[in-house]
């Protein structure tokens, strides 16, 4: 009754005041802030999972303006004020979940050509109707420059809690995703601002063109926007605009570290963890940028003759839907020939446009070396052991099975690693970069059968594709100058992102410790299920990355981690890094594991 009396006496008191109060009802439903520049914002309360302390978030607010249009490829435009202040933007949860797929860029959804792994896993999250869901081959729409924010605690007249924020840049092959799945409820555990951005994907956020129109790089601007506004805005949050940590994994791992190479992103944070995956990594990086445009153009009939036609055509002459399935054409035919298929979305050295970055990553971390930098971060990076499960499994679908070489000895005893050289633009004409793999990751008494090249095979591709970049971009931003910590996951829980990445009949390969695992660990994402021993793993996880981004250390002093040895910078005389599993170890020389990950030590 009291409830309603109030409720009663804020409509009486809304309707007396006229136009100055409209609005007043806004806050009654959920959190609400007044962001200077943006307008005010209603979000929703959540809970944390270890102990159910409140959170506040607020979901879907735009940063960029829609990129379709006019806007199609080209840099993003900051979001104009959302409102005056007075009703207020809907950033509830309910209304983000509620058509979800409609919110993210443009990407593949469902259909029979090809299985969006984030697709499924959201949809366990917040199941669609079967009539939404029928049509649904292409989701998302070009509107989709937005963010989450998510925040322990507000700003008040009496407490201005200036809390470390962490940025959070989803992967998906620079291709899929969205921020749906990566929940705060772990690691606001900790005294930390979390924000998570989407950008744009595929050829619609990289595809580089030698034109003004079609520049490149779109969606590492986008990226970069979204950082701008982090600084502009999130001490409205309860965040400090100076403590600015970003985070990714896998295509969002190589952005973190294109970010740290890049002047325009360089001021605005002050740290970064780049999990599985860097700029160096050979699918982070188009060396051929307009080859594989016009391959793509090919699949829409666009003109391949005339630059100024290829550009009108898609930019003006095709809808996002068609672009999307026009590269999912190319990368699978790609994939058919034993090719990567990343060729136009990803990014490249731009020679036009609002520059990013106009050289080979490798260029530009290696100036940073030799000339000296002051604009190189603290970072923390790391791998999972088993990464090679899932891009071997992506390799059986799409080349494997198709060219009907599962049992053909002469293919896997000498062509297999050929096929992985030549899909990472490797030419080996000598043979002696064969030679040394062969003997490097496989016992060559058992070369020819899928069966006994199975370890060999995870290892090799893992380290090649993930764990090699990882480690080298690393190594490289500790000759800058700067500290770094790498880790190695190596917890095998009964939950993995595995079923999602191959939804459907099974790829015979041990799923092991697989690409994106440790993300289970870091966030919460309401489809798996966590056994007592999964939960000791995520506080310990949780309380070194907040570790990180709050004192600048993961084994900081303020707060110790009990069953956790001090985390040792790396150091290129033991090269030590920390061991995530059952028990967290130190170890040293990573790179004696990429052949055999059960192998530590010197």
């Amino acid at each position: 009754m009291f409830s309603i009396r109030l409720i009663s006496a804020c409509c009486l008191v809304a309707l007396a005041a006229g136009s100055e109060s409209e609005g007043i009802l806004d806050c009654l439903t959920g959190p609400c802030v007044t962001v200077p520049g943006v307008g005010k914002i209603q979000g929703s309360k959540k809970s944390t999972q270890f102990t159910g302390r409140d959170v506040f978030g607020f979901w879907n607010i735009p940063y960029g303006e829609d990129t379709s249009g006019e806007n199609r490829f080209q840099p993003p435009l900051p979001k104009p004020a959302l409102n005056d202040g007075k009703d207020a933007f809907d950033a509830s949860y309910l209304t983000y979940i509620t058509g979800w797929w409609n919110h993210v860029c443009p990407q593949p959804g469902l259909d029979l050509g090809f299985r969006n792994p984030y697709f499924h896993m959201w949809e366990d999250e917040a199941p669609i109707n079967e009539t939404e869901r029928a049509g649904l081959a292409v989701m998302g729409t070009e509107d989709c420059l937005k963010l989450a924010v998510f925040t322990p605690e507000l700003p008040s007249a009496s407490s201005n809690p200036k809390l470390p924020v962490i940025v959070y840049i989803h992967g998906g092959a620079f291709m899929l995703g969205g921020y749906i799945g990566a929940g705060p409820g772990k690691l606001l555990e900790r005294d930390v601002v979390l924000v998570e951005m989407q950008y744009r994907l595929g050829p619609l956020g990289f595809m580089c063109l030698p034109d003004d129109q079609i520049a490149g790089n779109m969606a590492l601007l986008d990226q970069q926007l979204a950082l701008q506004w982090v600084k502009d805005n999130i001490a409205a949050f309860g965040g400090d605009a100076d403590q600015v940590t970003i985070m990714g994994e896998s295509a969002g791992s190589a952005s973190v570290t294109y970010h740290m190479l890049s002047p325009l992103s360089q001021p605005l944070f002050s740290k970064a963890i780049a999990e599985s995956g860097s700029a160096l990594s050979s699918w982070a990086f188009d060396n051929e940028p307009l080859k594989h445009a016009k391959d793509i153009a090919s699949a829409l009939d666009c003109p391949e003759d005339s630059l100024s036609g290829l550009i009108t055509c898609l930019r003006t002459e095709k809808t996002a839907a068609e672009i999307v399935n026009a590269h999912k054409t190319y990368y699978l035919a790609e994939r058919a020939e034993g090719r990567l298929g990343f060729g136009g979305s990803s990014p490249c050295a731009q020679t036009h446009g609002k520059i990013f970055i106009d050289e080979h990553p490798k260029t530009a971390i290696m100036k940073m070396v030799l000339e000296g930098s002051n604009a190189q971060k603290p970072a923390l990076f790391g791998s999972n052991k088993n990464e090679g499960s899932f891009v071997l499994g992506l390799m059986y679908n799409s080349y494997i099975l198709p060219n009907n070489v599962l049992e053909d000895q002469f293919f896997l005893r000498h062509l297999f690693i050929y096929t992985l050289l030549n899909a990472m633009g490797l030419k080996d004409q000598s043979g002696n970069i064969y030679e040394m793999l062969e003997y490097t990751f496989f016992d060559h008494t058992e070369m020819g059968t899928w069966d006994t090249m199975m370890d060999g095979m995870v290892n090799l591709v893992g380290t090649f594709f993930i764990k090699a970049s990882t480690y080298e971009f690393m190594k490289y931003n500790v000759l800058t100058g700067v500290d770094s910590w790498y880790y190695s996951f190596e917890y095998y829980g009964e939950s993995s992102l595995w079923n999602y990445l191959f939804p459907g009949e099974q790829p015979p390969i041990p799923r092991g410790v697989t690409h994106g695992d440790e993300l289970l660990y870091l966030f919460s994402t309401g489809v798996f299920t966590m056994s007592e021993q999964d939960w000791e793993i995520s506080w310990k996880m949780v309380n070194l990355w907040t570790n990180f981004a709050i004192y600048g250390d993961p084994s900081a002093a303020e707060n110790p981690i009990e069953g956790v040895p001090t985390w040792n910078r790396f150091n290129d005389q033991e090269m030590p890094y920390l061991v995530i599993d059952t028990e967290f170890k130190m170890e040293n020389n990573f790179i004696r594991t990429w052949s055999n990950p059960e192998r530590v030590g010197k």
